[in-house]
């Protein structure tokens, strides 16, 4: 699905192209999908027979998403917040944590699930913390502002820890703490794992933003944001295992899969920009270069390929205001997506085919982004 504000991919916390492509394949929209099509055969099984309960996260969502919206609203109201304890506990029942057959033990604001019959620690832990207008509040270190869990969570008989990234430090460095942790914060709720929270890396999804957008397209919004909090995902399985874990794996072969592509790509960009260096000479009658230039034509040819990806890159972000993107005298002149047109017009005369116009223009936007402005790299 296209890039939505909705959702926050901290430092990494799985391959930004993993989780915005999308592909049907290799990809976090994949996922989505599949597990919309498991929400889908619920609802029709329970459409052919109405005992049967449909008892999905999609299903709960869409029956309690006006209240779940007014809720999250009312906790951003003037003053303290109010109904912090009931809003978690209706959004906990939304994304099935509540029964299902899983072992929960509470204390305080902190909530461990556990699968019957396995031995080891909770897999997964559950964090209750005051609302966070934006997500970098669960984050910051001010001492005077910063995140409160929703009520002291009694750590030990020596220690009661009050602030919900301590508590979710605290959780991940037991020896039986628990892989995964989901963190409410009012509108925030936040996954992370626990060699990644070390590294300061996670997946915030903005709930009131999904609430109020409604987006119930499939593998839209609605989908995505319940795909990655729900208990199906989260929530240990029969043999203790979170979903996530799979997922960040097959993120991990995606990312080492796509670099590997970029490697290739780079090398062939730069065989043909070396190649085309040697024709021109060729064309021009000069001589071959000696064979100690070679490292140093491809050196400069790598320049060169840096250089079009910062202006594709530049040419993507116009907030940055490196490029006039957007003005006719440079969209019509000597934009990049121009350059491209020009190069799928067949040309049919040799001196139109041996000519310099692309190159040309590219050193133009070369220039511009060294000087900013237009009429002096013209």
């Amino acid at each position: 699905m296209p890039v939505s504000d909705a959702f926050v991919v901290g430092d990494d916390f799985l391959s930004e192209h993993f989780f915005t492509s999308d592909a049907t394949n290799e990809s976090f929209q994949k996922v989505v999908l599949e597990r919309r099509k498991t929400w889908d055969a619920a609802r029709k099984d329970h459409e052919a027979d109405p005992t049967q309960r449909v008892g999905t996260s999609r299903t709960r969502f869409t029956e309690h998403r006006a209240e779940l919206t007014t809720r999250l609203v009312g906790l951003y109201s003037d003053g303290e917040p109010a109904g912090v304890g009931e809003t978690y506990a209706l959004l906990r029942g939304v994304l099935g944590y509540t029964g299902g057959g899983l072992l929960a033990r509470t204390s305080g604001p902190v909530t461990w699930f556990n699968t019957p019959c396995v031995e080891r620690g909770a897999p997964f832990a559950l964090v209750e913390a005051m609302p966070a207008t934006t997500v970098e509040d669960i984050f910051t270190r001010d001492a005077d502002v910063r995140l409160a869990l929703r009520e002291p969570w009694q750590v030990d008989d020596k220690t009661t820890e009050t602030w919900a990234t301590r508590a979710v430090t605290e959780l991940f460095h037991r020896e039986d703490g628990p892989d995964f942790v989901l963190v409410l914060a009012g509108r925030w709720a936040l996954v992370t794992e626990r060699a990644r929270w070390a590294e300061g890396r996670y997946l915030a999804v903005d709930l009131q933003t999904v609430c109020d957008r409604n987006d119930t397209r499939r593998g839209g919004e609605i989908d995505r944001a319940l795909t990655i909090l729900d208990a199906d995902s989260l929530a240990p399985d029969a043999d203790g295992r979170v979903w996530w874990a799979g997922v960040l794996e097959e993120s991990v072969k995606h990312t080492v899969g796509v670099s590997q592509d970029l490697r290739e790509g780079v090398r062939r960009s730069i065989e043909i920009i070396a190649n085309e260096v040697v024709a021109r000479r060729r064309l021009q009658g000069l001589d071959p270069l000696p064979d100690e230039l070679a490292e140093p034509l491809a050196r400069q040819s790598l320049r060169f390929l840096y250089r079009i990806l910062f202006l594709l890159y530049a040419e993507a972000s116009p907030e940055l205001g490196v490029l006039p993107v957007g003005t006719t005298e440079y969209d019509t002149g000597y934009s990049l997506d121009r350059l491209r047109e020009l190069t799928l017009v067949e040309l049919a005369s040799i001196t139109a085919q041996q000519g310099t116009h692309v190159y040309d223009s590219l050193a133009v936007l070369f220039r511009l982004v060294d000087t900013g402005h237009l009429q002096d790299a013209a």
